[in-house]
């Protein structure tokens, strides 16, 4: 398409990067890949954890779990959080050609966090993901050391969170509320 080429030979990772997501809102999943592998080409850090998503869910490409992984970890180094979420998932479970790592998976759980929730701007459904899986490490001893004062806590920040979006009917933030609350009762046994 001539517009992905001029915004290309123009340096417009941001454009490419919007295009992207309009072909993906209009169901051109092939469109979106193509906008998002040419951002990446010019160095945006977030057409590089796109693209990793892309490789992941296999949405406009064929599934590799060991590319999105790569770019995962591309991003990382640019200090995306919601790549690090991504690579610290892929770390916790062993995917992508990755080793199972809990402590690894950890370490980037919570720089994503320092990084998203020093943000101007944070992304709330970011910061309660990152909260509920730091408090599922710290409450399972996976990868740190147990707490559950800080796994507690952790939950109790999700709820605080997502308590809002979740009353006016988000499906993601009403599965997240449950799970923090039942995190924070398990939680309470040991106080």
């Amino acid at each position: 398409m001539e517009e992905l080429e001029t915004l290309f030979n123009a340096g417009d990772s941001e454009g490419l990067v919007q295009l992207g997501t309009e072909f993906f809102r209009q169901g051109d999943e092939k469109m979106a890949f193509e906008c998002y592998r040419l951002a990446c080409k010019l160095g945006n850090v977030v057409a590089m954890g796109n693209l990793g998503y892309c490789y992941q869910t296999g949405r406009g490409v064929k599934a590799d779990n060991r590319l999105a992984a790569y770019c995962f970890e591309r991003a990382s180094e640019l200090d995306d959080p919601g790549s690090m979420l991504k690579l610290g998932d892929f770390y916790f479970h062993g995917k992508g050609g990755l080793p199972k790592d809990r402590t690894r998976s950890f370490g980037y759980y919570l720089r994503a966090y320092e990084i998203a929730s020093s943000s101007p701007e944070p992304e709330e459904m970011l910061l309660a993901q990152l909260c509920y899986r730091l408090g599922a490490c710290k409450k399972d001893a996976a990868g740190t050391e147990q707490s559950y004062e800080d796994a507690y806590e952790y939950f109790q920040a999700v709820a605080e969170i997502v308590a809002s979006d979740a009353d006016y009917g988000d499906l993601q933030a009403q599965s997240l509320l449950r799970k923090a609350e039942a995190g924070m009762a398990e939680c309470e046994h040991y106080f």
